[in-house]
C-alpha cells in the first residue's frame, strides 16, 4: 500500500491515543479529591489551617497534594518520607504520561501502550496509598473529577495504542 494510505489509516488511532494521554496528563492538575459544598474548607477559604489557606484544601489535584505534602512535611512524624513518596508518584505519573504522549505523537504504538499501562499502574499505586492512609475517601473528602476522568483517559490511551499497533500490522 502507499505511504499516504498507511498515514491515513494511523491518523484516527493516533488521535485517540494522543487524546487519552493528554487527558491523563491533564488529570494531574484536575481535582483529585473534593470536599462537600458546605465544607469549612470552602466556607472559610481565606483562613489559614496549618500554614495553608483553607481554600487550597477544598479540591486538591494530584499536583496540589504533592505541593501540600511538601509544604507540611515537617509537621508530622514520617512527613518527609510521605511527602517524598507522594511527590515521586505524582511526578512519575506526569512523566510517564508525557513519554506515552510523545510515543503516540510519533505513531509508536507499543511504547505508547507500555507507558500508558505504567502510567495507569502508578495511578493505582497513588490511589492505594491515599486510601490506605485514610486521605481519600474520608468523611471530609471524596474522589474528585480528575480521579474518575483518569480511568476513562487511561482506557482511551490504551485503546488508541492498541488500535495503532493493529493498524500498523494490517498495513504490513
Amino acid at each position: 500500500m502507499s505511504n499516504q494510505t498507511t498515514t491515513r489509516n494511523l491518523t484516527v488511532p493516533k488521535i485517540v491515543a494522543i487524546v487519552g494521554n493528554v487527558l491523563m496528563l491533564l488529570c494531574v492538575f484536575l481535582p483529585y479529591a473534593s470536599v462537600a459544598k458546605d465544607s469549612p474548607y470552602r466556607e472559610y477559604a481565606d483562613e489559614m489551617v496549618d500554614g495553608v489557606r483553607a481554600g487550597e484544601l477544598a479540591d486538591p489535584s494530584m499536583f496540589k497534594f504533592a505541593t501540600l505534602y511538601n509544604k507540611l512535611k515537617d509537621q508530622t512524624s514520617n512527613g518527609s518520607e510521605i511527602a517524598m513518596i507522594v511527590m515521586a508518584l505524582v511526578a512519575a505519573i506526569a512523566i510517564t504520561a508525557i513519554i506515552a504522549l510523545i510515543f503516540a505523537c510519533v505513531s509508536k504504538g507499543i511504547p505508547a501502550l507500555v507507558f500508558s499501562i505504567i502510567n495507569f499502574l502508578l495511578f493505582l499505586v497513588l490511589n492505594w496509598d491515599f486510601s490506605d492512609r485514610g486521605v481519600v475517601p474520608t468523611d471530609d473528602y471524596s474522589w474528585g473529577f480528575g480521579y474518575y476522568l483518569f480511568y476513562a483517559a487511561a482506557l482511551v490511551a490504551v485503546v488508541g495504542a492498541i488500535w495503532m499497533i493493529v493498524s500498523k500490522r494490517r498495513e504490513q
